[in-house]
């Protein structure tokens, strides 16, 4: 599980200069820009990005996160899966040497 600082929301918050808020395609109501943490379940394990910048609609919620996000998203699982470590079980039991 990756944790980004919360400095970085500043960095993602730069992709998306010139982006429009615009409103929820599911309800019509207003997106506001609002730090959110981005999950994402893949092969049993967990991948998280804290304190980034996504829309979410005012009115039902809808957490709209733009494309600039998603790709940085993906690339940090991507670089995880790449890195990633396997746990080794020593079949000995405890008492043994």
């Amino acid at each position: 599980m990756a944790k980004d600082k919360p400095q970085e929301f500043e960095k993602y918050k730069e992709l998306l200069k010139g982006q429009e808020t615009g409103e929820c395609q599911s309800c019509g109501g207003l997106l506001a820009l609002e730090k959110v943490n981005l999950e994402d379940y893949r092969g049993g394990k967990l991948y998280m990005m804290e304190n980034v910048p996504a829309y979410v609609c005012q009115e039902c919620g809808e957490l709209w996160v733009p494309e600039p996000i998603t790709f940085e998203f993906e690339k940090m699982i991507q670089t995880a899966k790449t890195h990633e470590l396997t746990r080794v079980r020593n079949r000995r039991k405890r008492n043994e040497k």
